[in-house]
């Protein structure tokens, strides 16, 4: 996909088992319309047809492995490693870019002495939309993650200082990276919808789980444990009065939350 120089930038996806989703993810990315573009495809050794269906790509996949690995973040080290663009952008298999000119309208606003995010556009399962991201706050992103991991995009330099996702965490590697991304460089916000992501994610479907890791990320990145616990225990309450309330109900909650 790029020219035989340094790529602008590399997008890598990781998937394991994603049949139903893997060529859609592929599609939107194939579809960018950008010069320089490489794209990473690590596949954790699927059994569904993943790779059969990655394989029909072809070359227009710049790279692509298919191996047992330790889970989600170990498996984006990996792309990490191979990643040659002078920006990295993870997509996730399930989720998509909002349009085909996605990167070529952002590629111009990145600079490699600023971490970059956008617009995350969630889709619950009953087709309802939410646009998630806002200017970057330390004191509040300490409280809890307001940076939607896949509109992220890091200078690769930036990735060789901080150092790889860090495997003692299942769920929340990607917030204890945008944590220490931000320790060290400045995060400019891009108000631009970016990637649309699907309800039903790992984060979504262990929600306590999430919740602990978060807790303990906050906790090693300076935040008083009581806070941490009590933020915690917040949101799990709040989970599960969502689950019980009418969409409407919770909808009128978000908005009144996003005057604040």
């Amino acid at each position: 996909m790029n020219n035989g120089l340094s790529p602008s930038i590399s997008v890598i996806t990781v998937v394991r088992n994603g049949a139903s989703v893997i060529a859609d993810c592929i599609e939107s990315v194939l579809a960018q319309q950008i010069e320089g573009l490489e794209y990473i495809v690590i596949d954790g050794a699927s059994t569904d047809g993943t790779l059969e269906i990655i394989r029909r790509y072809g070359d227009a996949i710049s790279v692509c492995i298919s191996e047992p690995d330790c889970g989600l973040y170990d498996a984006m080290n990996k792309g990490l490693r191979l990643a040659r663009g002078r920006y990295i952008h993870f997509l996730n298999a399930d989720d998509r870019y909002v349009a085909p000119d996605t990167l070529s309208r952002l590629l111009p606003q990145l600079d490699e002495s600023t971490v970059c995010y956008g617009v995350m556009i969630y889709q619950e399962a009953d087709g309802r939309q939410r646009r998630l991201g806002s200017p970057f706050s330390w004191s509040r992103e300490l409280i809890e993650s307001h940076i939607p991991q896949p509109t992220l995009f890091v200078p690769s330099q930036m990735y060789r200082k901080v150092g790889e996702f860090d495997l003692n965490y299942r769920i929340a590697a990607d917030y204890d990276m945008v944590l220490r991304l931000a320790r060290r460089f400045p995060m400019r916000f891009v108000d631009q919808p970016v990637t649309v992501m699907a309800a039903g994610g790992i984060s979504c479907t262990q929600m306590g789980r999430t919740f602990k890791e978060a807790a303990r990320v906050s906790i090693n990145h300076g935040r008083p444990v009581l806070a941490a616990h009590l933020t915690c225990l917040r949101h799990r309450l709040t989970w599960q009065i969502a689950r019980r309330l009418p969409s409407s109900v919770m909808d009128a909650v978000r908005r009144l939350r996003g005057r604040r």
